[in-house]
């Protein structure tokens, strides 16, 4: 009964992480009108949080497998709770934007550590219980853009950050409760540096990137260059450090590793494609098509509801149908309804659909959320399947490499649409252009595992 108490509150986490996400991406327009910002400094809000993790992350894992997931745990919950907090207390955007950046710290553990103590407590059906773990994730989408979009509507954006505190407060108290202290081992070299480079490298991408969308003056321009000459400069920097670090955060052995590498490059992409995707829809909804802020976040929901469903069934055929088909499917579907996000309104008035524009999104979301739901829970595990005895360390590799491309993604997103003649047409390219990415990289499946019964 305690390993099942212990599932529960892992996934608790999950779902405040969850929640949190699709609720800033609900408030974002409301946000740029109360603190008197625009797309591309409120844009920070999401990809600092992104950058945070995938800075964090790696080390998360590593710690947990290491020292213990019960104090990691509990330390980033304490982060997490203190910084929501001051997410809703802050000012101005810049304030904003750093403490978002610690909160993302804080909630770096939650994916690998909550997944190492699963994979601990059912090391007998492993793939089940990772797949319906996965699938918790989606209950956040669900309850974020409806509560979001209701809170927005009636209070304020800062209350959106307010409900991660007793949340919070709570897991901290079970996870005391129910899970026992971990044997301390001895205390392994941490790869801050590594950190660091990496981490300076998307920053000043990132920075440049805001400067030549902001504004066209030649020394702006001047600065953009020195940005992205730093940003190249410390991806060689990081590159140069993993391959002496004794504790690396990216093993570059792995990356010699065909697999390895397939498997994350397509991380990646469906973190630019899917999650930097996901995070606009709301602004797509109110700008575009000019719907409530409770209705941009109520089309949400049937992503996370197709989501939860095909990724609870997938996660129980896996071992009949293996990882590549269920990749393949999923990705397709993800990638089809991408593209027509931005064609399919106007694609069904020509075809003489009579759906209300609501709806039309709300199926098109729906479709992604069932190859979501089809596609991730066998990607995780052929992921898993690259190291199965460091489970917490792949999972956050694993999730390093999709923040990764969230945060880029999030950050060319918000570039081409600052950059774009009015909301439509930049919305248009933008799903175009991602929906494309994704069905591209669907040949690299064929490079992961297959799965131990994907034949059988």
């Amino acid at each position: 009964m305690r390993r099942y108490l212990i599932f529960v509150a892992a996934g608790l986490s999950l779902l405040m992480s969850s929640v949190d996400g699709t609720v800033v991406a609900v408030a974002l327009p409301n946000l740029i009108e109360d603190l008197g910002t625009n797309v591309l400094w409120a844009a920070w809000t999401i990809s600092i949080y992104f950058i945070a993790i995938t800075m964090a992350m790696p080390m998360a894992g590593n710690l947990s497998d290491r020292f213990g997931r019960k104090n990691v745990f509990l330390i980033s919950l304490i982060l997490f709770t203190g910084s929501s907090l001051a997410c809703a207390l802050a000012p101005d955007i810049h304030t904003l934007i750093a403490f978002r950046f610690i909160q993302g710290i804080g909630g770096a553990c939650f994916l690998p550590t909550a997944a190492g103590m699963v994979s601990d407590h059912f090391p007998d059906h492993r793939e089940r219980a990772i797949g319906l773990f996965t699938s918790i994730f989606p209950i956040g989408g669900v309850i974020g853009p409806n509560l979001g979009g209701w809170i927005v509507s009636h209070y304020s954006w800062r209350y959106v950050f307010y409900i991660n505190v007793p949340v919070g407060i709570g897991l901290m108290v079970l996870i005391t409760m129910l899970l026992k202290p971990s044997r301390v081992s001895s205390r392994h070299h941490l790869d801050l540096a590594g950190a660091f480079f990496m981490s300076g490298a998307i920053l000043f991408l990132m920075f440049g990137l805001n400067l030549i969308g902001e504004t066209s003056s030649f020394r702006s321009f001047l600065f953009a260059v020195l940005f992205m000459v730093l940003s190249s400069s410390s991806l060689f920097l990081f590159l140069r450090q993993e391959k002496k670090a004794p504790n690396p955060i990216l093993d570059m052995a792995l990356l010699r590793s065909r697999p390895f590498l397939a498997a994350n490059v397509l991380n990646m992409v469906i973190g630019a494609g899917a999650w930097g995707i996901l995070s606009f829809i709301p602004l797509y909804a109110t700008s575009v098509h000019k719907l409530s802020t409770l209705l941009s976040g109520m089309i949400l929901t049937p992503r996370s509801l197709g989501m939860i469903f095909a990724s609870a069934v997938t996660s129980f055929l896996l071992r009949r149908w293996g990882y590549r088909w269920p990749m393949v499917w999923g990705l397709g579907m993800i990638s089809f309804s991408t593209i027509l996000l931005g064609e399919g309104v106007p694609l069904a008035r020509m075809m003489g659909i009579r759906w209300g524009t609501a709806e039309l999104l709300s199926f098109l979301i729906l479709f992604s959320g069932i190859g979501s739901g089809i596609a991730f829970p066998a990607a995780n595990n052929a992921c898993i399947e690259l190291l199965p005895d460091k489970v917490a360390t792949i999972v956050g590799l694993r999730g390093m490499f999709r923040t990764v491309g969230a945060a880029l993604g999030v950050s060319l997103i918000t570039f081409a649409l600052h950059l774009s003649s009015n909301p439509n047409t930049g919305f248009r390219i933008t799903f175009m252009a991602c929906g494309l990415a994704i069905l591209f990289t669907i040949p690299l499946v064929f490079l992961m595992p297959a799965g131990k019964k994907a034949w059988g």
